[in-house]
């Protein structure tokens, strides 16, 4: 009996540890982050089957776009609402593009791409797609 009550114990102990949350408190500022946020919608009907739809955010950096955060979605009907948070260090120095692009199965079909220069708070960006040519 007495094994029993002590194994119990432990049991609810180690479950214990398990279940415990901790606080980062004031570890993390969230007041130099950039909230980035949108629709990405499209005027003509694609089905979901078979589609993809890729965001990303990148730097930009002598010309050249960097990702630093991407979003993919599987098989959704559009519009969909896309959510970022970029920290300053993603950022680098501040130029910065919203790419969207759409593809059914396994080509291009739409495309949008808009510049962003970072700043903290809150930035609304709603991409609406132009159909791509894949010829």
């Amino acid at each position: 009996m007495k094994v029993n009550t002590s194994f119990l114990l432990l049991s609810i102990f180690l479950l214990s540890a398990c279940t415990h949350t901790g606080h980062l408190g004031s570890m993390f500022k969230s007041d130099s982050q950039a909230a980035l946020y949108g629709w990405v919608s499209f005027d003509e009907y694609v089905a979901p089957v078979n589609t993809l739809i890729d965001v990303d955010v990148c730097q930009v950096v002598d010309e050249q776009c960097i990702s630093v955060a991407r979003q993919t979605y599987h098989g959704v009907q559009l519009p969909v609402q896309y959510s970022f948070v970029i920290a300053p260090i993603q950022a680098g120095e501040g130029k910065m593009k919203i790419r969207a692009v759409l593809h059914s199965q396994g080509e291009i079909i739409a495309i949008k791409e808009e510049g962003y220069m970072f700043t903290r708070g809150r930035f609304h960006q709603n991409l609406k797609l132009k159909a791509y040519n894949n010829e």
